[in-house]
């Protein structure tokens, strides 16, 4: 008979253990898993995902201090279309976070597909009696030297088994093997499969990145966002330290990064100013040793106006401080990238909004605090505000 523990995604639990579950529990890396006096007895902290962690017949639940609604909403990125309540993913709502991001999936690739799939053209390979597209000469001297037939030829497909569809598709599979799933979600997906039956899957240990939406594949955004969060919550990117079968573990600070990066995005555009996510092209050092990635970059047409930071911890401590490590990289950023003021951008709750003044740099680092408890309406109003805030200090500038 299966065992099911629940663990706070805040503070501390204590969970009853064989070792062997402890050493496995930490080779998953997502929590600390500490003895305690007691033998048997572990203290689980600092838990970096949430969602079920399956060890043998023992399946934690990791429980989100953010609601259910508001964590599809911002693995979604936003999409104002998608509002998920409770009431839609059963009993446990509280700790069913793998049942709604199905749900939700579910949902919205029934929406982005009722017209059918996107085709779209896929270079193709083909031995063939008569040439269509492309004869592949060197292909067919090493295939065959001297034998005219059949012919190596490489042609232009016009086929349903594109990335976007192969993105979606994998989804639907690894859904599969996901704990504690409702049946009804579960005839849901096979019934989803159908419609893929000619589509591939995106190859393992491959990272998943989102192709470039165009006209005809827009109307896929919504479901390809959550696609990626089930696919990197299920270990589907990384081939060594892969999760066991039924775990699902969703990393909160790439939802709430990606989340903020993308409204900003959408909201300071408007006010033409342009956000630079996860930004590669800036170093510290003039040798180029010591590289950074800020979160967010803000520019106008001219210059970069401001940088910031997106920071999802789980604090035990503090009083509302802000660690002092945090403050020191913001500093960085905005020294390396000429600008006056950084930003750190943390949730309501772990840290208080302040501003530090640090003259010996000339940089002014203020810490922003979003409530995500609150309802979607309330948190877009919050990254409105902080819009807000961005864009006045370009106008300051």
């Amino acid at each position: 008979m299966s065992r099911r523990v629940l663990v706070r995604e805040k503070g501390e639990t204590y969970v009853d253990l064989t070792l062997s579950e402890a050493m496995e529990l930490q080779d998953l890396r997502f929590c600390r898993v500490t003895p305690t006096s007691v033998e048997g007895r572990w203290r689980i902290s600092d838990t970096a995902k949430v969602g079920v962690a399956v060890i043998g017949d023992l399946a934690l639940h990791v429980v989100p201090k953010t609601p259910l609604e508001n964590i599809v909403y911002m693995a979604s990125r936003g999409e104002t279309q998608l509002r998920l309540h409770a009431s839609e993913i059963g009993h446990a709502a509280d700790t069913a976070l793998p049942s709604a991001l199905a749900h939700a999936y579910l949902s919205e690739l029934d929406r982005a597909t009722r017209r059918g799939l996107v085709k779209g053209y896929r270079s193709a390979q083909d031995s063939s009696s008569v040439v269509r597209g492309r004869w592949d000469i060197a292909r067919q001297l090493a295939a065959r030297p001297g034998v005219p037939l059949p012919l190596e030829i490489e042609f232009d497909d016009f086929t349903e088994d594109i990335d976007e569809n192969r993105i979606l598709n994998s989804a639907l599979r690894v859904l599969r093997t996901v704990e504690g799933l409702p049946e009804q979600t579960r005839r849901l997906i096979g019934s989803m499969e159908v419609l893929f039956a000619e589509v591939s899957r995106m190859p393992r240990g491959v990272p998943v990145r989102t192709p470039r939406l165009t006209r005809l594949t827009d109307h896929y955004r919504a479901p390809l966002q959550l696609a990626q969060i089930i696919l990197e919550s299920v270990s589907w990117t990384h081939r060594d330290g892969a999760f066991g079968g039924g775990t699902f573990l969703v990393d909160m600070a790439a939802v709430f990064e990606g989340f903020v990066a993308s409204r900003l995005q959408s909201q300071l555009g408007l006010r033409g100013l342009y956000v630079t996510a996860q930004d590669r092209g800036w170093w510290l050092d003039a040798q180029h040793a010591v590289s950074l990635r800020p979160d967010i970059v803000v520019s106008d047409v001219a210059e970069t106006v401001t940088v910031a930071d997106t920071k999802y911890k789980v604090l035990t401590d503090g009083g509302g401080a802000v660690p002092n490590g945090d403050v020191y990289q913001a500093v960085a950023y905005a020294l390396a990238l000429g600008v006056p003021t950084a930003h750190l951008i943390d949730v309501a709750g772990e840290v208080s909004a302040r501003v530090r003044n640090i003259p010996s740099a000339g940089v002014t680092v203020h810490v922003h605090a979003i409530p995500l408890a609150g309802s979607i309406d309330q948190i877009e109003s919050n990254v409105g505000e902080l819009a807000h805030v961005l864009a006045l200090g370009h106008l300051a500038a």
